[in-house]
């Protein structure tokens, strides 16, 4: 049986996926494969994948019609004949020992092996048992949240690991995280070594969020999340929602997310675990127009950078 199946969800990438798919083939390990799924692409993207599907029998090729990355990551799941799950976007690339590192830390006591550790603020630790991991999940810390760089037990992923509406298109992979979190006991190995090179973001970059969207994705958040347990999580997820809010006050008016039920739910969350807004923060809600909010988003931004 394969060890590693690769899944590579691909959409309009004839400038990366060449060189995307090589970093895998050329991995130190030999028993993967690479699964590649056209999201309907329509550039030149199939036909380079045929013909590299074509000369190494490694490289499964599908193509769907365009339904997005979680749909293509769901697709490259139900084909996958590997052991292990390894996630790679079609922009990016795998440091040539990248998948040794990770499959050396899939031991049977782990479903998850998380390869960013040096993205958490904790101490250093190989491994972090899972009531901890969730907690940290379902905060964001560091770079979980983004299914790349890791590796997952294949019979561990929940059937509805990547089943999302499919106007969820950013976001969709912490919610994958919190499927995966809590369909598993076992502690998480961590590694700190670089498995992963990142390519330029494209997706998150231009979206903006809406009051309509954060909810509908807090209701998703929610529902990852067993239903005995939210009382457990409800703090966690507060920093993620301000910070949603944030976003969603440059992008829409007041009057339009004041409104919101997401809004409301959020205040009625930080009343009842005793978070405030800091001064600057409320004074940043309270301005009167959207785009004065946005010119001050800006001018805090540029300062950071």
């Amino acid at each position: 049986m394969t060890d590693i199946s690769v899944i590579i969800p691909m959409f309009n990438a004839e400038d990366t996926i060449k060189a995307c798919v090589n970093s895998v083939l050329q991995q130190t390990v030999a028993d993967i494969e690479i699964v590649i799924v056209d999201d309907g692409s329509q550039d030149n993207s199939h036909n380079i994948c045929q013909d590299i599907a074509e000369g190494d029998a490694r490289v499964r090729l599908f193509r769907q019609t365009n339904q997005g990355p979680a749909a293509a990551r769901a697709k490259g799941l139900k084909e996958a004949i590997g052991q292990w799950i390894a996630f790679v976007d079609a922009d990016d690339r795998l440091p040539s020992s990248a998948l040794a590192k990770l499959s050396a830390a899939a031991t049977d006591d782990t479903d998850i092996v998380f390869g960013h550790g040096t993205s958490l603020s904790h101490e250093h630790r190989t491994q972090i048992p899972i009531n901890d991991f969730r907690h940290m999940a379902v905060r964001g810390d560091g770079r979980i949240g983004v299914p790349w760089g890791s590796l997952f037990r294949k019979a561990s992923l929940p059937a509805d690991a990547f089943d999302l509406p499919t106007d969820i298109r950013v976001g969709e992979d912490y919610i994958f995280w919190l499927r995966m979190v809590f369909a598993t006991q076992k502690p998480v190995h961590v590694l700190y070594d670089n498995v992963y090179d990142k390519g330029a973001e494209h997706i998150s970059a231009s979206f903006k969020w809406t009051a309509e969207y954060a909810e509908a994705f807090n209701k998703l958040r929610m529902q990852a999340i067993p239903c005995q347990l939210h009382e457990q999580y409800i703090a966690d997820t507060l920093s993620d929602r301000i910070t949603n809010l944030f976003d969603i006050a440059v992008a829409q008016p007041s009057k339009t997310w004041k409104q919101s039920a997401f809004y409301k739910s959020l205040l009625h969350d930080m009343q009842t675990q005793g978070i405030t807004f800091s001064p600057l923060q409320r004074a940043f809600l309270a301005l009167p127009s959207l785009r004065l909010r946005q010119f001050c988003s800006a001018i805090n931004k540029s300062r950071k950078a």
